[in-house]
């Protein structure tokens, strides 16, 4: 429980801080980038409220957080870390150039790590599970169908992550047909478990959280849990701290649908592997269905154990690339249209080629321009749009340089395959243009370390880099080889742009 430690703190720094933006001009740059809520904290974090992942990675690339981070501290003497919660939407509005408060309390937040209570467990039917997937139940595989009864959407899972709401395109058909067999016939041991795997963005999480709802909404008696593993991981280790293991194995091993993203973090403990062990089997054995998500394949995953590895590569491992343009035009005019809102081709067809890599990141943007169009009363133009969109677009103006661009760019420069760039190959003829590509990515795009890791196989922060410091070296020593190498790439992708 939070007890609001730091609940006026928090206020206090957002409010010095909207003062600061406001006297110099900025408020509407304070409502855009400071778009948090308080939710609740602890001795040493405060969690917030945010709208989506997307903005609070802009927020942290731009440096704001640091700027509340900063603030907090010259506040309260004490070095506190801001956690995000994501998918909250804080109600900003604007009256007579005054900005409601930002960090409005967001009362019974659901926490992602409390699925499910001990309370629903011992509530619940205990008839067994394959019982519970009534097949004489309605098909509701949306929240919003029309015939759904009336029943509270699920405490844990992203209301609008339906398979209504999903566009499967070449790269994602393969992905979403596996799920809806998997949410029609849960349990079966051609879809159980499932695993998704892929760079960030391109609708894994929705597609798992898909599952779960049209499950939940066929039974809502069922055990259903989403978690991430870092979640999970912090549970775990605060269940040993608190000798409360007990508890934390009866809550997991008695789900009858688990939903666990991000496995990759797996490979920081062994004890949660050797727990989550135990806990597939009496899930799998019960006929519960199982998906996990990666960003990468297992095959690619150091660190987990091999019986671990052998469980989760039953079932389906299905691999969700990014998608094309024709399927990114699609997404945006599904997004519209489940809005209720309408804007101009150019401005679609602008996001469409300028967010390439992520949909996460195509529909923050597309929400944010929308956003900013209400806020300001504005008809949203091609020259709005741009204007909103320019720390992504290439300073040409021609589209944005992806991650994707670069690596396309290297491997046909080098003769080798993107697949090998990602790879876990340390040949030299793989190995030198892996390090070009991902020291290219750092210096023309605006993605972090981790996040340019992401793209080349999941590989970490130190990892990037060393790839970086490797070509910054030969820079430093002369090598006019690569010197004239990385010109004439970077000559390339900005024209291929």
């Amino acid at each position: 429980m939070s007890e609001q430690l730091y609940k006026e703190i928090f206020e206090e720094a957002m409010n010095l801080l909207h003062e600061e933006y406001k006297s110099a001009g900025n408020e509407n740059e304070f409502i855009l980038n400071f778009n948090l809520s308080y939710i609740e904290d602890t001795i040493s974090e405060i969690k917030v409220g945010v709208a989506s992942k997307f903005l609070w990675d802009r927020m942290v690339r731009k440096g704001n957080v640091s700027k509340i981070q900063s603030t907090i501290t010259e506040l309260s003497g004490q070095s506190i870390n801001l956690s995000p919660v994501f998918n909250f939407k804080p109600q900003v509005s604007v009256q007579q150039n005054q900005v409601s408060q930002t960090s409005q309390t967001i009362s019974e937040t659901p926490k992602i790590d409390e699925s499910p209570s001990q309370e629903n467990i011992e509530s619940t039917p205990k008839s067994h599970p394959k019982k519970f997937f009534d097949t004489d139940s309605p098909d509701f595989s949306s929240p919003k169908a029309k015939s759904q009864p009336q029943i509270e959407p699920h405490p844990q899972l992203i209301e609008d992550f339906t398979f209504e709401n999903f566009i499967p395109g070449d790269n994602s058909d393969y992905a979403y047909k596996a799920c809806l067999a998997a949410a029609e016939n849960p349990g079966s041991k051609n879809y159980n478990p499932i695993l998704l795997y892929g760079p960030s963005g391109v609708g894994k999480t929705h597609l798992m959280v898909a599952i779960g709802n049209s499950i939940y909404y066929r039974n809502p008696k069922l055990k259903i849990a989403y978690i991430t593993t870092e979640s999970m991981m912090n549970e775990f280790t605060a269940s040993i701290r608190e000798r409360t293991t007990d508890k934390f194995t009866k809550k997991y091993r008695k789900l009858d649908v688990l939903l666990l993203d991000d496995i990759q973090f797996l490979e920081k403990s062994e004890k949660l592997q050797d727990e989550l062990f135990y806990t597939f089997d009496e899930i799998y054995n019960r006929k519960g269905q199982i998906v996990f998500t990666s960003d990468r394949p297992l095959k690619d995953i150091n660190g987990i154990v091999e019986r671990l590895k052998t469980r989760f590569g039953r079932g389906q491992n299905i691999d969700l690339k990014v998608p094309d343009y024709e399927t990114r035009l699609a997404i945006i005019d599904k997004k519209l249209e489940f809005q209720g809102k309408s804007i101009p081709k150019d401005v679609k067809e602008l996001i469409a080629q300028t967010f390439q890599s992520s949909v996460r990141e195509l529909e923050g943007a597309l929400s944010r321009m929308i956003g900013y169009a209400e806020l300001m009363n504005k008809d949203l133009t091609i020259e709005i749009a741009k204007e909103q969109l320019s720390d992504s677009i290439n300073p040409a103006g021609s589209g944005i340089i992806s991650v994707e661009t670069i690596q396309k760019a290297v491997s046909e420069f080098y003769n080798v395959s993107v697949d090998d760039l990602k790879s876990s190959s340390r040949k030299k003829t793989v190995a030198v243009p892996r390090h070009i590509a991902i020291y290219l990515c750092r210096e023309l795009t605006e993605y972090s370390l981790d996040e340019i890791g992401a793209e080349f196989g999941g590989r970490d922060h130190s990892t990037v880099i060393s790839s970086i410091n490797n070509i910054e070296d030969r820079l430093k020593t002369g090598d006019l080889a690569i010197s004239d190498i990385i010109k004439v790439l970077t000559k390339q992708i900005g024209k291929g742009n």
